[in-house]
């Protein structure tokens, strides 16, 4: 997969680190994610090498978002306020909600979920319950708002010859020479949205 990081460079990932080779980029990676890993399990822990290719773009939030739609929702966790939070972060500062919310009436909704986006303007919607499941809704809702506040195209991607992923949504923050780069030079394809 290493050998796909001048590619990926050129599509616009791991922008902040444009300074670094490939070389100290991928030893700058493995030890960013370490360090993550070390962090959430409160001691030194190594999580070796990447399995998949998608472990390592995810260390590149503000370009890159995959998210498992089977994501523990439930009233108590705001998994809809964190979607709304990894869509800003992948924004790369274009959209920033504010006073996000999300309220239950029941541990089975409906569920309410609202912010207000850069234009001051109040966005709500209802997502469905759908057990432990995201509701597609989140989503649509939130390229829309992204696509106002920038020029740049937040596209779902399935991956090379469509194979990535089973029960997750993948989104890369593109503009149109970034795509074709991924999809001439690495297979990827997005479909018409």
């Amino acid at each position: 997969m290493f050998n796909q990081l001048p590619i990926l460079r050129r599509a616009g990932f791991f922008e902040r680190f444009a300074a670094l080779s490939d070389v100290e980029l991928v030893a700058t990676l493995r030890q960013e994610r370490k360090n993550f890993m070390s962090n959430i399990f409160e001691q030194e822990f190594d999580p070796g090498d990447y399995t998949h290719i998608s472990e390592l773009l995810a260390q590149d939030d503000k370009k890159f978002l995959n998210k498992d739609l089977e994501a523990d929702v439930a009233a108590e966790n705001n998994a809809y306020i964190s979607v709304i939070e990894a869509f800003a972060t992948l924004s790369n500062g274009a959209f920033n909600p504010i006073n996000i919310k999300e309220f239950w009436h029941s541990e089975t909704g409906p569920i309410e979920v609202s912010f207000k986006n850069d234009f001051g303007e109040l966005i709500h919607f209802e997502p469905d319950y759908e057990d432990d499941w995201l509701h597609e809704k989140v989503f649509i809702v939130l390229v829309n708002e992204l696509q106002k506040v920038t020029k740049k195209h937040f596209l779902i991607c399935l991956g090379p010859n469509q194979e990535w992923f089973d029960q997750t949504v993948t989104y890369i923050r593109l503009n149109i020479e970034q795509k074709l780069i991924l999809e001439d030079e690495l297979n990827w394809y997005f479909p018409p949205q």
